[in-house]
């Protein structure tokens, strides 16, 4: 039996196509991006009530106080632990004042501040993600006073920068990908900071570490910042100045880098990501000669989790939390890249 071909008259086939065409998105989306059309089920206020709900029931030691997604994962300091365990167990205070940071965008936000641990106090930082009105990831940052040289300030002294709150006016906003790549653009000039500068400052940028002004003179110890152990601002003061010299050299790279939250109208990056210090050499010379001395002779790597203000396409203002861990760790939220490759 000889099978029949049908032929479709062309113009019956075009008349298709415009049909099944005509049911498609007109925006369709780009290849890597999970959809062309996202519409925010959670503003800046509902993301920041979730952020203070959360902090509300730390401080309590009462997990049952939140709204957590069944399937909700929460690390400390890049470790998957449960959740009610690690400072859940220990937490005695929350500090009423912090940085918040929120991006309905991508339902994350942020909390910068100070948390005591039976009576003992520690800089910490965390992000959040809301889900269908439930919090499915939970990352923390939990620096402790410790015998290793790293930036400590007084707690009952924190003041976080009012200008990460302010709102920008339209002239001195930049898009989404543009604040992005301000703050890549910090991480390539810190890592292997030799005096090239890839980024740009303002003339009054400052930067907070763990609770010290790290840019500003008298704000903090006087310790070389080898190993950032001290206060750089005792060597040079402002952002610019310091990465001319060179005084974070140490930084062998900056790996993991994740820029998770986003707020353009404030003109703030919340980033991720790990500096590596793979101490090969124990000192090292700055740009003008002078020689600086690793405080610890090993290899290690921070955790950070840093927020960055960015006016008229310029870093600002800085505010990091970071604490050591062993080096080359891997943070489970940067599953699916390789150690070194960076991404958003």
């Amino acid at each position: 039996m000889r099978h029949q071909i049908y032929r479709w008259p062309m113009r019956l086939l075009a008349t298709a196509g415009v049909a099944v065409l005509g049911g498609l998105p007109v925006a369709a989306q780009a290849p890597g991006e999970p959809s062309a059309v996202n519409i925010p089920t959670c503003d800046r206020a509902c993301l920041i009530g979730h952020v203070r709900g959360y902090m509300a029931a730390l401080a309590k030691r009462d997990p049952a106080a939140v709204r957590f997604a069944p399937d909700v994962r929460f690390t400390e300091n890049n470790a998957l632990v449960p959740i009610g365990k690690g400072l859940w167990s220990s937490i005695s205070k929350v500090a009423p004042n912090a940085l918040e940071v929120a991006d309905p965008l991508t339902r994350q936000a942020a909390w910068f501040g100070v948390v005591w641990e039976h009576g003992e106090p520690a800089y910490y930082a965390m992000r959040l993600k809301v889900d269908d009105g439930a919090i499915s990831e939970v990352e923390t940052v939990v620096h402790r006073k410790t015998g290793l040289p790293a930036p400590f300030g007084d707690p009952d002294k924190v003041e976080h920068d009012p200008e990460f709150e302010n709102v920008l006016p339209p002239e001195q906003r930049r898009p989404r990908q543009r604040l992005i790549a301000v703050a890549q653009s910090y991480f390539n000039t810190v890592e292997l900071n030799d005096g090239m500068v890839f980024a740009p400052f303002s003339e009054d940028c400052g930067r907070l570490e763990n609770g010290i002004s790290t840019t500003a003179p008298g704000k903090g110890p006087s310790a070389a910042p080898g190993e950032r152990n001290g206060n750089a601002a005792a060597i040079a003061s402002g952002c610019l100045e310091q990465f001319k010299l060179g005084i974070y050299r140490i930084n062998k790279r900056i790996r993991e880098r994740r820029f998770p939250i986003v707020d353009e109208e404030r003109g703030v990056v919340v980033a991720t990501g790990f500096f590596d210090h793979d101490n090969e050499r124990d000192r090292y010379l700055l740009t003008n000669g002078m020689e600086m001395k690793t405080a610890l002779k090993w290899p290690n790597s921070i955790s950070l989790i840093e927020a960055f203000r960015v006016k008229n396409g310029e870093i600002q203002r800085i505010e990091a939390v970071f604490t050591y861990v062993p080096y080359f760790m891997h943070n489970p939220w940067a599953t699916g890249r390789a150690h070194g490759e960076v991404g958003e």
